[in-house]
């Protein structure tokens, strides 16, 4: 069935190409997110509080340890999930409405990550800068805070695909603990890995927090495994484009909307 001249020619000259869209729509949810500035100061305030508690924690210590490792990684990836659960489901009527003047999803969802990218990187940068003010992370800093970007990337990407599917913020709000409890069942800090069945050791493949955990050991044995390091950073980028794709998939399915 033709649409009609008049929705032809809005779509036509409603939106440009994708790579337009995107800076546009970037700024302008750039602008909606620091239009909410009390929500993103407790967003970003959480990194040092959460990294001056591990100083708390590991105070004794006074050294990384793999318990350690495994919670900032954790947290990067909370970071991503808490920054986007909502993002998608409480403008999913807007959405709707704009892909009439001819929205690109794609464009639409590569905009919220990349806001969502600078947020995540100060949080890590703070929750990083505040462990290692007081404790002593064996491992290159830079890629070990690389490493937890990109699992806040792919924390992100979680999310987007969350809040696509959510029809509310609260649902979306209430299902990231049961995204993060995997993370720590089914790894090392639950059984021991030589107690593994190949169905745990599958699904811990698929954990961001897994490969993040990764990289932090492989920078802390006394010879850097660098091919381990190169491989858990592949992964976590592997699933932030993932997740993205399939936030779009879940976007492509119309809603009505009032």
């Amino acid at each position: 069935m033709t649409a009609p001249a008049p929705l032809r020619e809005r779509r036509a000259t409603g939106y440009g190409p994708a790579s337009a869209q995107r800076r546009v729509l970037a700024a302008r949810y750039r602008a909606t997110l620091l239009g909410d500035w009390p929500t993103v100061v407790v967003l970003v305030a959480q990194a040092p509080f959460i990294g001056w508690l591990c100083t708390i924690v590991w105070g004794s210590v006074e050294t990384d340890t793999p318990s350690l490792r495994f919670v900032l990684a954790l947290a990067a990836v909370w970071f991503g999930c808490v920054n986007a659960c909502r993002e998608i489901v409480k403008e999913r009527a807007i959405v709707e409405r704009e892909r009439l003047l001819g929205l690109s999803l794609v464009a639409y969802v590569a905009s919220r990550i990349q806001v969502l990218a600078v947020l995540a990187l100060a949080q890590v940068v703070l929750l990083q800068g505040a462990v290692e003010w007081k404790l002593a992370l064996r491992g290159n800093f830079a890629v070990e805070l690389f490493a937890l970007w990109l699992a806040a990337l792919a924390g992100t990407g979680i999310g987007l695909f969350v809040s696509a599917l959510s029809t509310s913020q609260e649902r979306a709000v209430g299902v990231v603990p049961l995204l993060l409890l995997p993370q720590i069942l089914f790894s090392s800090f639950a059984i021991p890995e030589s107690q593994f069945s190949d169905v745990v050791r599958a699904v811990e493949k698929g954990m961001p927090v897994h490969w993040a955990y990764e990289v932090f050991d492989a920078l802390a044995a006394p010879e850097v495994g660098w091919g381990r390091v190169a491989l858990a950073l592949c992964a976590l980028a592997g699933m932030t484009t993932v997740a993205a794709l399939a936030t779009t998939a879940a976007l492509v399915r119309r809603r009505s909307v009032v």
